[in-house]
């Protein structure tokens, strides 16, 4: 099952694949031909049809609408400089492809898309729908506004009406997140703004969670691809603590960051905790995250870092496992839970991955090679000679 991600681009006025190489030259291009100025002023016409020819230009694929059975809505949470995005996710399979419709929770086509999916998960989930959108021009006191307008329609085309109320409970709560402000005399427009969008933005995430949860409700899920059926590309490493429990490490890259899971052996034979990773930027450099497991007092603390490069060999990457803990004065401490440091390496399905983004994320982080991520090819064990044979030779044996 192949898998593509989209996303609503409103200057080309269509879906665009997302971190796709050519896409991204593409819109840098159009960006530079129509200019930094006009391209920040949003959607005109003109714009729209030099962002598109720019896309055929250097082959990158665009598309008015987006169709397939709608088997999951989502919310996802991805980070870029250090702040933190709330993005809908709406899944449509067509045979055994897939495509994952990516869209600023922000946005004016997610919030009014969601109105149209409370509608759809009720009525069309698990059917054929098909996800559109358009750019709307209106005049308003002499200028010029766009209003981009989500369309969804069933399997025989017909528009699926938005569930009414929605926008009214936003703006209910908009009232009631400005009123303190505006008590105590605020007229900063810029700041009612900042609350009104942020407080929209948490109403339509919370009435898409629900909307995911209902989908489950009705056992309406994605079905598996072959890389969740099979083994999932992963960096990964195991480590043995001084008591002998096996600590099994597995990261790989989402959404521009590293996660994964920290997976060791509980009390009971044959059973196996795991919980979630998400590494950053360690205070001294390296990364690290924290692996709280449920009944542990402390959490785990599990480091990457740089290891020493010698003449004879480059720089790969260390993976140490220390158990917080407080000192007699109460301070933070960290203790290393086993002897020698573990290696990460890339598993059998993520080899076969060429650069793959857990690579270039370990190199940017770490300064490491990512081909020092691969695993140490299997030395060839050189028979001895057979002394018989020689002796048989000698002996005139014929053999």
């Amino acid at each position: 099952m192949a898998t593509r991600m989209m996303q609503r681009n409103n200057l080309a006025d269509a879906f665009v694949l997302v971190n796709d190489e050519q896409t991204n030259a593409a819109l840098k291009a159009a960006r530079e031909a129509v200019g930094d100025a006009e391209w920040k002023k949003g959607f005109t016409q003109e714009t729209r049809t030099i962002v598109r020819d720019t896309l055929k230009a250097h082959d990158a694929r665009y598309e008015q609408a987006l169709g397939g059975q709608l088997v999951g809505v989502s919310v996802a949470e991805t980070q870029a400089n250090g702040e933190t995005f709330r993005k809908l996710r709406v899944t449509l399979e067509h045979g055994e492809d897939r495509t994952i419709l990516s869209a600023d929770m922000h946005s004016e086509f997610a919030q009014r898309l969601i109105t149209k999916l409370d509608t759809a998960t009720r009525e069309h989930a698990g059917a054929e729908v098909r996800i559109g959108a358009f750019a709307k021009q209106t005049e308003r006191d002499g200028r010029t506004f766009v209003d981009h307008v989500a369309t969804l329609k069933d399997a025989e085309g017909k528009e699926i009406p938005a569930t009414p109320g929605h926008f009214e409970k936003a703006r209910e709560r908009v009232m009631a997140a400005q009123k303190p402000m505006l008590d105590a005399g605020m007229k900063d427009k810029r700041i009612l703004n900042q609350i009104a969008a942020s407080t929209r933005e948490a109403y339509f995430a919370e009435v898409a969670e629900g909307l995911s949860a209902r989908m489950v409700e009705q056992g309406i899920a994605p079905r598996a691809t072959e890389k969740e059926r099979s083994v999932y590309p992963a960096l990964e490493s195991g480590i043995k603590d001084r008591e002998g429990v096996w600590h099994n490490l597995s990261i790989h890259e989402k959404d521009g960051q590293l996660v994964g899971s920290l997976q060791r052996r509980s009390g009971q034979p044959g059973e196996y905790e795991k919980v979630p990773l998400e590494f950053s930027e360690g205070e001294v450099g390296g990364l690290r995250a924290e692996a709280r497991f449920p009944n542990d007092p402390e959490p785990l603390v599990v480091s990457l870092s740089r290891s020493e490069a010698s003449e004879h060999a480059q720089a790969k990457v260390d993976v140490r496992i220390f158990a917080s803990g407080k000192d007699r004065e109460g301070n933070d401490t960290l203790t290393q839970i086993h002897e020698h440091p573990g290696r990460l390496r890339a598993n059998e399905a993520l080899q076969k991955i060429p650069e793959h983004r857990e690579g270039k994320l370990i190199g940017q982080a770490l300064g490491v090679d990512p081909k020092m991520l691969q695993p140490a090819p299997a030395r060839t064990v050189q028979k001895a000679p057979d002394r018989t044979l020689g002796k048989q030779k000698a002996q005139g044996v014929e053999l």
